[in-house]
């Protein structure tokens, strides 16, 4: 079965750390080829998640979109914010069923990458 993904980032005022993340996005999409994998931000920058999920439920029909949070941990916007919007969507198309994961952090492979960042600033 095809997959339908949406990975959501806070968004920045900062134009970099937006195209950062939709450099990584375009990374994930050609990990997977045949999912249809699109990106949105929950303020500060466009597409909105409203707009993001709109545009893949138009391709998704009745499969389910997997709502992928690029966020470190479960504060109010992972708790409350993005809840709430795929409700309203939901609410909008209710033969649309959208899941949401959960957030990067604790997973231990971010300790790794804290190794990694902390040898590469550490003297030899």
């Amino acid at each position: 079965m095809k997959k339908y993904v949406l990975i959501v980032s806070h968004g920045s005022r900062e134009t970099s750390a937006n195209r950062e993340f939709k450099r990584l996005v375009q990374s994930y999409r050609k990990r997977h080829p045949s999912w249809e994998i699109h990106h949105a931000f929950l303020e500060l920058a466009s597409p909105s998640i409203p707009e993001a999920l709109e545009s893949l439920g138009g391709v998704a029909k009745s499969n389910p979109i997997l709502v992928l949070p690029f966020f470190l941990f479960t504060a109010r916007h992972v708790k409350r914010d993005i809840p709430a919007i795929l409700k309203t969507f939901h609410k909008k198309n209710p033969r649309i069923k959208v899941k949401m994961g959960n957030p990067l952090g604790p997973d231990p492979k971010l300790l790794e990458i804290l190794d990694q960042r902390l040898k590469q600033i550490s003297p030899k």
